[in-house]
């Protein structure tokens, strides 16, 4: 939201509760004994009223994968979860070398040798020059955009690579990415690594990356991207007409609580399961929960127009 830490919070927290709200969404809804009408299209011949509950529900079921396909491959990026991804990576001791995504707003940040050549040449070091390194970069015919980075020069998301050439692409369709390594002295090839190279976790997500940014598939995966997002404004349009229809003109209108203990059973642990999961979920089930008990006793009005009965403070 370009608006710092603050929207990358508020990004997050949206992709959580948006998540929950898919899962147990489908939970609820899951028809037993329906046939096809209502669940995979719409149903024509029955009204308004009910041509719009199907398309909201025949909608959710369709988008509902593609949408958590979405919102999970955003998750390495975010602050908080993204920042706890990678301390994991880096304790569990799975993964070797720097992640090459950043995580939240904060640009990365490394060191610069900047007298690395400077002290090599005064050595009497003989150094391949950059136009040499161009040409070697042209040859190899890495996808756009292909960088050449000097000896001692910065990763973007790590430390100062070593005293070698490094030409790279950082292409947005990451599975197609190298990096080659050459000799600052003789400008012989040191190391080549590719996207095989990289371990299990980091193709992974790199994948999820790739798909998220609609660069996987080329067209292809942005046209699933377009329907995906039609798909969601589909449902928000809908879902608030419905509202309207139902809502009464003092309160907000919110449905009373499900007359269906099992199914809320079902509700309450899929909501546990991913606030251990998701921690700004949980922060944020934390702060409702004290809303619920400390203020909300306190304010009858505003219980009263939730459509939640006043509770009196002990």
């Amino acid at each position: 939201l370009l608006i710092g830490k603050m929207g990358d919070w508020i990004v997050e927290l949206a992709a959580c509760w948006a998540i929950v709200m898919i899962l147990t969404g489908l939970y609820m809804w899951w028809p037993r004994g329906q046939r096809f009408a209502g669940v995979v299209w719409p149903r024509l011949r029955k009204g308004n009223r009910v041509f719009l509950r199907d398309l909201h529900a025949v909608t959710g079921f369709w988008v509902s994968g593609l949408a958590l396909v979405l919102l999970t491959t955003g998750l390495p990026w975010a602050s908080v979860w993204g920042d706890a991804f990678r301390i994991a990576r880096a304790e569990l001791g799975l993964v070797q070398g720097a992640q090459d995504w950043k995580t939240g707003s904060a640009a990365p940040h490394a060191e610069h040798d900047h007298d690395a050549m400077m002290k090599m040449q005064a050595a009497g070091i003989p150094l391949v020059g950059l136009a040499d390194m161009v040409a070697k970069a042209k040859a190899e015919r890495l996808p756009h955009p292909a960088l050449v980075r000097a000896p001692g020069a910065p990763e973007r998301f790590g430390p100062p690579a070593p005293m070698a050439w490094t030409i790279k692409s950082e292409a947005q369709n990451r599975p197609l990415n190298r990096e080659i390594t050459f000799d600052v002295a003789t400008g012989k090839e040191m190391s080549r690594k590719g996207f095989a190279d990289k371990h299990v976790i980091d193709r992974a997500v790199n994948y999820g990356i790739a798909w998220h940014e609609g660069q996987l598939f080329g067209w292809i995966n942005q046209l699933v991207g377009v329907l995906t997002a039609v798909g969601l404004i589909t449902l928000v349009v809908s879902g608030f007409l419905m509202w309207r229809r139902r809502k009464p003109d003092d309160a907000l209108g919110a449905p009373p609580v499900a007359a269906v203990p099992p199914k809320m059973r079902g509700v309450v642990m899929i909501i546990g399961i991913m606030a251990l999961l998701l921690p700004l979920l949980a922060a944020s089930l934390c702060a409702l929960w004290l809303f619920d008990r400390l203020l909300l006793p306190r304010l009858p009005a505003l219980a009263m127009w939730l459509g939640l009965r006043p509770v009196q403070p002990a």
